[in-house]
């Protein structure tokens, strides 16, 4: 699977590639992963020398209770870091549901868009279909920052979602977007038993054919999953996220969005050592013996 990255390509094939969080808001509920605006160039890069191949800019936080954040306020803080990483030759996607904002990382230098709203404004797709970028889109019911209020009963999750997902991806398609990369939600508007049986679907999802993200890094859902009630500062949570992402890469996930990018890329390795049966590219490892 090759990841369209505006002008560039970026090879998935025989591994899960890291995209890591670069949080340059002031509203996360992981608060370790907040940066202070002079840092933030410097994550980027810590980034991605970690192992990120992309690294994902973001403001607004889609936290149940967060803050509302302004459209200028939001372009203020990715637009630089943006830019400054893009000078330094950095892959990077802005995450943001914001029109303005995603045009104004556009013309700054992003890749990629990555909106959980699902390109659901008519004027986000304007600009992937003007700036030739690719998006990912996210299952969500309800809306950010509100998707807890949303009914969380499914008949056959892993069957709606991949509906609704390949449904969009028609339609932005059609409507002129290059590349629609697909992300299941985990964690929003869904049980714990929900992400659960999600992860057990990602096969077929991914045998639709388009590059598929999971973005399931610390969430409040894994705690649920340890007993430790749904937190995103409960203990264990690096530990639940190394061994989600290397399931969901083990059922073919094309791209993982994580914040403890290191630990995550690591443990990938191993993954990455199973993905095909030839693996060269990545461990240099023939094929089994027949």
């Amino acid at each position: 699977m090759l990841l369209q990255l505006a002008a560039e390509m970026l090879d998935a094939t025989h591994r899960t590639v890291v995209m890591g969080i670069l949080n340059v808001g002031t509203d996360s509920p992981v608060r370790q992963s907040v940066v202070a605006q002079r840092d933030a160039v410097a994550r980027g890069l810590a980034l991605r020398d970690d192992g990120a191949a992309i690294v994902d800019v973001g403001a607004h936080s889609t936290r149940t209770g967060g803050r509302e954040v302004s459209a200028q306020e939001e372009i203020e803080r990715v637009c630089p870091v943006i830019a400054a990483l893009r000078a330094e030759g950095v892959a990077v996607s802005v995450d943001t549901w914001t029109p303005a904002v995603a045009r104004a990382a556009a013309e700054a230098g992003a890749q990629l868009l990555n909106d959980v709203s699902a390109l659901r404004d008519p004027a986000m797709v304007e600009v992937a279909r003007e700036h030739r970028l690719a998006v990912c889109v996210m299952h969500m019911r309800g809306d950010p920052k509100r998707h807890r209020e949303a009914d969380q009963r499914y008949a056959d999750i892993g069957a709606e979602v991949r509906a609704f997902l390949l449904a969009r991806a028609e339609t932005l398609t059609a409507a002129g977007v290059p590349q629609v990369w697909l992300d299941p939600g985990f964690g929003f508007g869904k049980s714990a038993a929900d992400n659960v049986w999600l992860l057990q679907a990602l096969p077929a999802l991914v045998a639709a054919g388009h590059p598929v993200l999971v973005s399931a890094s610390r969430k409040g859902f894994l705690s649920e999953l340890l007993g430790r009630g749904d937190r995103q500062d409960s203990p264990g949570l690096l530990e639940a996220t190394l061994a989600f992402n290397v399931l969901a890469a083990a059922r073919g996930a094309h791209v993982v969005r994580v914040h403890d990018v290191r630990a995550v890329a690591d443990a990938l390795r191993i993954a990455d050592a199973l993905r095909s049966g030839d693996s060269r590219d990545s461990s240099g490892f023939g094929a089994a013996p027949g």
